[in-house]
């Protein structure tokens, strides 16, 4: 699916809600987004799989069960709409926020109100308390058939009591007591397993995102979307190489852009990775294919600069690929196909005769 938001500003059907997390969106703030791609803390870049529980057969396992019965003796719990947040909520925060910054947002009623200030969403949360000190506290989004939780705050002088999954266990408990179906914790990622803890609570479906299918989830037979993405522009570029200049693939981190610039005046290049390509030798004029997992076709673009700039990217990754500086948009679609032989003749078809001579001279000399 292309890497996109939607912000709403009337509410949303629990319905409507359980049609935007079945066809793999999910929420933030009051709006929902997709991503295939995740580009982390660290500015590297992994997929991510959207997962979610099944919740009509679920048990909880033994120590999830010893762990709800031992906090349940000792902590208070309330659930409730979410509102703007308290001043014991911040204050939680706050003190979430000295030991884990990157883990929570300083301004929580984005998750209640979003960024226009309007709640769209039936956004609950669940808090817990240690007589009458607030010690956690979770948001989640509540559908129909669905439920997709945001949010976990827990104070680090309570760390042993393992409080941010206590409150996914109270969320998952409270969901099932009112046959809610499935319970959505986000995204997982095969390459970076800062994620992997939302796997533990018992059998998970993934959404294939060429089908549109949930499916079983198993470590061991799911490939991270990048690597996917790798190797196909991998593919294309052997099939090309000899037909232009030169061709590399590149991180494109910049895809992150398209959440923060929606306009049809600036249609931005999507996808953590593109095949930059040189027809001829000279200036760069503009030409990449990018790949889509939901189609599984190569699109060949011409695109031109944007003047925006992001101060935070790396030319070079922790693996070593060079990566594209800066967001590009597309002027034009010049084939979309399956085939990289098909993508070849139109690259055949846009380089005069001469030019894939000269190329083709220039490639015996550099090697």
């Amino acid at each position: 699916m292309p890497t996109e938001i939607r912000h709403f500003f009337t509410p949303l059907a629990a319905e409507v809600l359980d049609r935007y997390l079945s066809q793999g969106w999910r929420p933030a703030g009051q709006g929902v987004y997709t991503a295939e791609f995740l580009r982390a803390d660290d500015e590297e870049i992994y997929g991510c799989l959207q997962v979610r529980l099944p919740l009509a057969d679920f048990s909880f396992k033994k120590r999830h069960r010893k762990l709800l019965a031992q906090n349940n003796r000792r902590f208070r719990v309330t659930y409730g709409y979410a509102d703007t947040p308290d001043e014991e909520l911040l204050a939680l925060n706050r003190r979430y926020m000295e030991r884990h910054p990157a883990k929570t947002r300083e301004d929580l009623s984005l998750h209640v109100t979003g960024e226009y200030l309007v709640k769209v969403l039936d956004t609950r949360i669940v808090r817990v308390y240690d007589g009458d000190r607030l010690v956690a506290f979770s948001y989640f989004d509540l559908g129909r058939k669905t439920a997709y939780t945001k949010a976990g705050i827990y104070d680090p002088e309570y760390q042993r009591f393992s409080l941010g999954i206590y409150t996914m266990l109270l969320e998952i408990d409270w969901l099932r007591a009112r046959e809610v179906a499935y319970y959505h914790p986000g995204y997982i990622s095969p390459g970076y397993p800062v994620f992997d803890y939302k796997t533990q609570f018992g059998p998970m479906e993934y959404r294939q995102v060429h089908t549109g299918h949930w499916l079983p989830f198993n470590r061991e037979q799911v490939e991270d979307y990048y690597a996917i993405t790798a190797r196909q522009l991998e593919r294309l570029r052997q099939v090309v190489h000899d037909v232009v200049h030169q061709a590399v693939v590149l991180d494109y981190p910049s895809f992150t852009a398209r959440f923060h610039y929606q306009s049809d005046q600036l249609n931005l290049v999507d996808g953590a990775l593109i095949l930059q390509l040189w027809l001829t030798p000279g200036t760069w004029r503009g030409h990449l294919v990018s790949y889509s997992l939901e189609t599984q076709a190569y699109e060949l673009l011409q695109t031109s600069d944007t003047s925006l700039r992001d101060m935070n990217i790396k030319l070079v990754s922790a693996t070593g690929r060079r990566r594209f500086p800066y967001p590009l948009q597309i002027r034009q679609v010049l084939g979309k196909t399956t085939d990289g032989a098909k993508i070849r003749k139109l690259l055949e078809g846009l380089i005069p005769s001469s030019g894939v001579k000269e190329n083709h001279e220039n490639d015996g000399q550099q090697h």
